[in-house]
């Protein structure tokens, strides 16, 4: 009995040890992405990053020149530098900022993801500890993300990325989520596999009205961001993009930055022999990614269907990135949300005693 004791109050001991360490590693963190990180960040010319990739499109815009820049012999040999692959919508919603300097709109561009960047670590905070979460357990989940596999990444290129995970974050907690997460779709479509997801269940549970009723706002964002692409990017922008920058993206990349688990198949064949010689997939390699991309998180809605519905959202949009012809290390701190969410129901670890400094 003495010695249950004993090591009972040693791991209290070690896990306020361990939560006062935590805390602190978390501030020094935030200090020093204000005086190092965001200085630097505000000071470059973002020249080398996708940030400039972004400003050129905007320019594009205001110059009445075409947005993107085709590309007739692409195929995943082939490494996509300086061209905009995102929807018109996308320009569209950014090109009030073709009017100030690029200067300026790189110090604007920081400043929001930052921002979004700590959005996101208290969504996460709040997925894993509730009403309960507050600025210790939202510092932490901040020091995790920059340390995981793409945080530092994203933020450090200028990527959109942060924002992304932002809505995704928001919506998960419950807040406008349809809206959100039609934004996000718009700018990466791996997004739209929950939005479905989610469409399915309130359809199901609540019927035909109480679902147009929860999908209203996100139709007219939808209708608003659509009109506006159209009218200021150009109609045709619209056929461009799926005519010819969509197929592209469907072939992934060998590049080693490109994590995709069903790509990953297509490396090992080419290692075990086969002899790709460059430019456009073979029908049977694209048809491969094409399904894998679309069969992967439906699989997760079917294998979660019991679930809790902000888990099995989380993890189709986990298994939609993983699985996508392209994944990006900077795509992944989106597998964080089911790792928080998971992390709320193992409420007796002695890591979450650690975080929450008991």
């Amino acid at each position: 009995m003495a010695r249950k004791v004993l090591r009972l109050a040693q791991q209290i001991h070690h896990s306020k040890l361990l939560g006062t360490a935590l805390f602190a590693l978390a501030i020094f963190h935030l200090v020093i992405q204000l005086i190092v990180v965001m200085p630097r960040n505000l000071t470059v010319t973002g020249r080398e990053d996708n940030i400039q990739v972004y400003y050129q499109a905007i320019k594009n815009v205001h110059n009445a020149q075409p947005v993107y820049r085709i590309q007739p012999n692409y195929g995943p040999d082939h490494e996509v530098e300086g061209v905009y692959i995102y929807p018109p919508t996308f320009a569209a919603i950014l090109s009030p900022f073709s009017a100030i300097p690029f200067t300026w709109f790189v110090r604007l561009w920081y400043c929001g993801m930052f921002v979004a960047f700590w959005v996101f670590a208290w969504s996460l905070a709040r997925m894993s500890f509730g009403d309960q979460v507050d600025l210790r357990r939202a510092l932490i989940w901040g020091v995790i993300l920059d340390l995981f596999p793409g945080g530092y990444a994203a933020f450090s290129v200028g990527q959109i990325e942060p924002l992304l995970w932002a809505l995704f974050g928001i919506g998960l907690l419950g807040f406008a989520r349809s809206l959100l997460w039609a934004a996000d779709a718009f700018v990466k479509p791996f997004y739209i596999w929950s939005l479905l997801a989610y469409i399915g269940d309130v359809w199901s549970k609540n019927g035909l009205k109480v679902l147009l009723s929860k999908l209203m706002p996100a139709v007219a964002f939808t209708a608003v961001l659509v009109l506006a692409g159209g009218l200021i990017c150009g109609w045709d922008s619209y056929v461009v993009w799926v005519r010819d920058v969509l197929p592209t993206l469907s072939q992934g990349n060998f590049n080693a930055g490109n994590v995709s688990l069903s790509f990953a198949v297509l490396r090992i064949a080419r290692y075990c022999g086969w002899h790709y010689a460059g430019g456009p997939l073979p029908l049977v390699a694209h048809i491969w990614l094409t399904v894998v991309s679309i069969g992967a998180p439906l699989l997760v809605w079917r294998v979660l269907r019991r679930a809790s519905e902000p888990l099995k959202y989380a993890c189709m949009a986990a298994a939609a990135i993983l699985f996508s012809p392209v994944c990006w290390t900077y795509y992944l701190p989106l597998l964080l949300p089911p790792v928080a969410i998971l992390f709320h129901h193992r409420s007796s670890d002695l890591l979450m005693d650690a975080m929450t400094g008991k």
